[in-house]
């Protein structure tokens, strides 16, 4: 597993990220949570803890889940996301722990499903890490137990990239540009926020995946994908149209015989 010395993603994820995007709130979590608890409750009830929601954030989506099922696990490696998660009031609430995503800190077949939000995935250097991350999340499912995993439509995504955005945030100025380098499969992002001795400047990098690549990802860490949805109203992936590309996997139930004899 590679370690990077402090990667974009370590400092980016705080407040200024929160005040960047108002329209990631609770309201919109809820509708997607709906869709996926539908979908994945039969999944879910195969675990002893029912949900683990990847990448977590805030903990929006794993409250509307946990509202749903109970027994939700949120993780997330940003200490400052996970301060905000902990904050939301209610009589019962997820569980909420920090880890890095490469290497989960539970037993094999804890969880009926997993889920990964809004294009969390694809952050590393090394693309093994990213193959390392699916491998753990199969690792973690019950066997027949499902992986749902959110990240946007790199076709989509990169004809039609925003090169410059400007606007105003909370009364400041913000000023983004983009790239993306079709070396490295990644789209870059710089973020200037305010402006003279304020100013503050954040990156993201992230890598684009094809639906074929991420296929291949999950049948090579021992999944098998059910579908392919375009958005959260599970209509079909259209690679020319839709916005996400939200993949269905399953964990065989001879997975586990194969792991239990290594």
């Amino acid at each position: 597993m590679t370690i990077e010395r402090d990667p974009w993603y370590a400092e980016w994820f705080g407040e200024e990220y929160l005040a960047l995007y108002p329209e990631r709130d609770d309201r919109e979590a809820r509708q997607q949570a709906n869709f996926v608890r539908e979908l994945l409750a039969p999944y879910a009830r195969l675990g002893r803890m029912r949900f683990l929601d990847l990448a977590c954030g805030t903990g929006r989506h794993a409250v509307a889940l946990h509202d749903g099922l109970g027994c939700v696990v949120g993780l997330d490696l940003s200490a400052r996301l996970l301060f905000q998660a902990r904050r939301r009031q209610g009589p019962a609430r997820p569980s909420w722990v920090r880890s890095d995503m490469r290497q989960l800190p539970f037993r094999a077949g804890s969880f009926g499903a997993v889920v990964n939000f809004f294009t969390s995935f694809g952050y590393f250097d090394d693309l093994a890490d990213d193959a390392r991350v699916v491998r753990e999340v199969t690792r973690l499912l019950v066997p027949g137990g499902a992986f749902l995993s959110d990240v946007f439509n790199a076709e989509r995504v990169v004809g039609a990239l925003a090169v410059r955005e400007v606007k105003t945030v909370a009364g400041a100025r913000v000023s983004i540009r983009r790239r993306y380098d079709p070396s490295s499969r990644r789209v870059e992002s710089e973020i200037e926020m305010g402006s003279g001795e304020d100013k503050r400047v954040f990156k993201e990098c992230v890598r684009v995946y094809t639906e074929h690549e991420l296929r291949s990802l999950h049948r090579a860490a021992g999944l098998s994908v059910r579908a392919a949805y375009g958005n959260f109203d599970g209509t079909p992936f259209d690679r020319g149209k839709s916005p996400r590309l939200i993949l269905l996997a399953t964990k065989s139930v001879g997975r586990a015989a194969a792991e239990g004899g290594r």
